[in-house]
């Protein structure tokens, strides 16, 4: 097959080119139904914004800010992606984002490199030396957001594993013992580390580590009740759920309520993001996050950038945003 565009993303989801352009552009602003319907069209197509970029290189030369995502379900991608791309877009900087196959990862960032942008954030990737040395050796600047692996100059993050820790703290501390953990693939940095601090909470609790309990699926809504319904038919059912985002912690609530359950009295349910949705009075969702937005993380990010494009500062920096838990009314102490 010749270069997959927008055109072709479109018509395989059935959408129209403009729905696709705010998928990848602004995903906060689709509904989710619509937004896995596009990036489902997108993997099985295999698109790449990258093969665009191409194309666009014989054009007039414009500046140009490069993402490179590595988890298309990665809350830190959609939730400070769009404030990034405005940002830029503010300064007057075009914004490419190209998503990660495994397949290609390194054709990707070369693919990137070469087309030479002004700057690139990396978000939420596994960052090895040979992709790092690629990087380093380019002398473009970059910042990495919310990535693992190789320690970078340039750095901004959360620290996701205390959110996971503190997630599953609490429960623990209002006697919950049957706690699940509900969430998304590993490949996203953000998710592993969340995961990783829950499980460390239970162990520090002596808790025995279940894995029926330990979820990771898919997050279309077919696939989060899939496992809703394998947590029910569990000889031992959670009273307790910690899940990986807010966006996921609320459509858990949603099954829950739906199957007659009193939030918190017959289940607890903790999120992770401490999102404005999440915060509204009509949910009142119990979460850990920081008292920042993720979209003024994505702000600060595309600002440092600037620093480095524009000042040529170039001093090494390591901001990661600290995380507490915001107790809301989804959660409480389990009733005998």
């Amino acid at each position: 097959m010749g270069m997959v565009s927008t055109t072709d993303v479109a018509k395989y989801a059935g959408v129209s080119q403009t729905t696709v352009s705010r998928v990848l552009n602004k995903p906060d602003q689709v509904k989710k139904e619509t937004y896995d319907k596009v990036m489902n069209a997108v993997n099985e197509l295999n698109y790449s914004a990258v093969e665009a970029e191409k194309t666009n290189s014989l054009m007039v030369k414009t500046k140009t800010i490069s993402l490179i995502v590595g988890a298309l379900n990665d809350p830190i991608y959609m939730n400070a992606v769009p404030t990034i791309i405005s940002t830029a877009q503010e300064q007057g900087y075009q914004v490419n984002i190209h998503f990660i196959a495994e397949s290609r990862e390194l054709e990707t960032y070369e693919t990137v490199l070469s087309s030479k942008p002004n700057g690139i954030i990396v978000i939420s990737t596994l960052l090895n030396k040979t992709v790092h040395d690629q990087l380093i050796d380019s002398t473009i600047p970059f910042v990495a957001l919310n990535t693992s692996g190789i320690a970078s100059q340039h750095t901004i993050g959360l620290n996701d594993v205390e959110a996971g820790y503190l997630a599953a703290k609490h429960l623990i501390d209002v006697k919950h013992f049957e706690i699940a953990w509900v969430g998304g693939t590993l490949s996203s940095p953000s998710t592993k580390d969340r995961l990783l601090g829950f499980v460390q909470s239970l162990q520090e609790a002596k808790f025995k580590i279940r894995k029926k309990r330990l979820v990771v699926t898919d997050l279309d809504k077919f696939s989060l009740f899939e496992a809703f319904e394998n947590l029910q038919a569990l000889k031992k059912k959670p009273t307790a759920i910690v899940a990986a985002t807010d966006e996921i912690a609320i459509q858990m609530m949603d099954f829950y309520k739906e199957a007659g359950y009193q939030v918190p009295e017959d289940i607890s349910i903790v999120g992770i993001g401490n999102s404005e949705m999440g915060q509204h009075s009509a949910l009142a969702l119990t979460s850990v996050g920081t008292s920042d937005s993720l979209a003024n993380l994505g702000q600060e990010a595309v600002k440092r950038l600037f620093d480095l494009v524009i000042g040529n500062q170039d001093e090494a920096f390591h901001v990661n945003r600290e995380v507490v838990l915001y107790e809301r009314a989804t959660t409480g102490a389990l009733q005998s």
